[in-house]
């Protein structure tokens, strides 16, 4: 006879499949806002959302994070790194410089399942260059006004961070001589490219399972390119060990996306070992599930990016923020290597 516990968690598991699953997860504006003591706001700046998270209860002016999405995310993207920011003090002001990033997904390429030649598109020399002046042009324009959010910012101590394209965008801007530099640039699951002589202090955040679906990256390693030719004294390379690539992003999945997971679960988490370009969201290797537009490739589910540990990988990054832009101590921990 099963114990009363047993009896009371087995009848507790029939009425969630009675019900349809485990309940829909609540929008993340209401979570962050009851749970986190967030706020989160968004405004229009030369035709781009920029999506700003901070403490509710921040007293301005707030040191600043510029956060740059990957292939095919907008604004509301790399929430979980947003989230530890904030709650630390700082304001973080999101933005996808360009739209053909956002709608990465939604191209012919990726309808047509060439993911390799869209990843060579959008990591190539162009795109690469179009995505630096717009990011020029939007942190010119944000400067201009003292708030976001209703929250004053304090420009002098800024810093830029990104998740594979917006990584690249970081480090690229991080060395732009001529214009306005961060402090600091955090660049997530960057791709292989060689950083400049004169990058700002770097934290690089990658993984031994930082894979790639779009077969741009022969392996996990090279992802690690810009820390090693980053001069010494000015790099920090943090390795979580075990999050994939879609976990890195900091991304929830979108409300409805953890059921449809429960569908099509098993044929994503196939693709988790291998490593996926699309920033944690739901989907199988070959594009989104039926139903759905095409979202890429993927490294395991919504739900499995979701659940994974960035604890110590927020907290880690925070804490060189810290270092950078407030002059606490710079943090120490076997999962950080200086350079």
């Amino acid at each position: 006879m099963l114990p009363a516990r047993a009896l009371a968690l087995a009848a507790a598991l029939a009425l969630t499949a009675c019900a349809g699953g485990p309940p829909s997860p609540k929008p993340w504006a209401e979570t962050a806002a009851r749970e986190l003591n967030l706020s989160i706001s968004s405004f229009e700046v030369l035709g781009r959302r920029v999506t700003v998270t901070r403490s509710a209860g921040g007293v301005g002016p707030l040191p600043v994070v510029v956060y740059l999405p990957g292939i095919g995310q907008g604004s509301e993207a790399g929430q979980r790194w947003a989230a530890a920011w904030a709650k630390a003090g700082y304001a973080v002001l999101a933005v996808q410089p360009l739209e053909e990033d956002a709608a990465a997904w939604r191209s012919p390429l990726a309808r047509a399942g060439e993911f390799r030649e869209l990843g060579e598109v959008h990591y190539g020399d162009a795109m690469r260059s179009a995505r630096l002046d717009a990011l020029r042009r939007l942190l010119a324009a944000m400067q201009a006004s003292p708030q976001a959010g209703g929250t004053a910012l304090d420009w002098q101590r800024a810093a830029v961070a990104g998740y594979e394209t917006g990584a690249q965008a970081a480090l690229d801007l991080g060395s732009d001589a001529g214009t306005w530099l961060p402090r600091a640039v955090i660049a997530i699951s960057p791709p292989p490219m060689a950083a400049a002589a004169a990058t700002p202090p770097a934290l690089l955040i990658t993984s031994d399972t930082d894979g790639d679906a779009l077969g741009l990256v022969k392996q996990p390693v090279d992802r690690r390119r810009a820390f090693d030719t980053l001069r010494p004294g000015v790099g920090w390379l943090l390795s979580p060990p075990g999050p994939s690539h879609a976990a890195l992003s900091g991304t929830l999945a979108p409300d409805g996306w953890h059921a449809q997971d429960q569908h099509h679960g098993r044929e994503a988490m196939g693709g988790q070992q291998r490593g996926g370009m699309g920033g944690g969201m739901g989907g199988g290797m070959n594009g989104g599930p039926a139903g759905g537009a095409p979202r890429g490739p993927r490294s395991g589910s919504a739900t499995e990016a979701a659940q994974a540990d960035l604890n110590e990988a927020t907290r880690l990054s925070t804490a060189f923020l810290d270092a950078q832009l407030r002059g606490a101590a710079p943090p120490a921990s076997a999962w950080l290597t200086p350079r």
